[in-house]
């Protein structure tokens, strides 16, 4: 009997980027919060993540691209909390 896989969800990717962040794989949280956004572009809390995953390998350009990213969607999608502390973290950065 064939096994049919069933493909990813986006909130499948966001828990596997989770649980691999929490193990300390930051590259491999990042592959999953790409795939994430791959399916869907406008989730800002893929971007947001992924890019503390980013600021954690140190790359600060990387990270702050996703913080606006994340801070535009977040606005777009009228998050009004989680953009101001989104635009709270890009301030600290700079």
């Amino acid at each position: 009997m064939k096994v049919v896989e069933e493909a990813m969800t986006t909130e499948d990717f966001m828990k596997q980027a989770a649980a691999r962040a929490d193990g300390g794989d930051y590259v491999g949280a990042i592959q999953s919060y790409d795939e994430a956004v791959s399916i869907n572009p406008e989730n800002a809390r893929a971007f947001g993540n992924r890019g503390f995953m980013r600021l954690n390998l140190g790359d600060r350009m990387g990270a702050l691209s996703d913080f606006r990213a994340a801070a535009e969607l977040f606005l777009s999608q009228g998050r009004m909390a989680n953009y101001e502390m989104v635009l709270d973290y890009i301030e600290k950065m700079q």
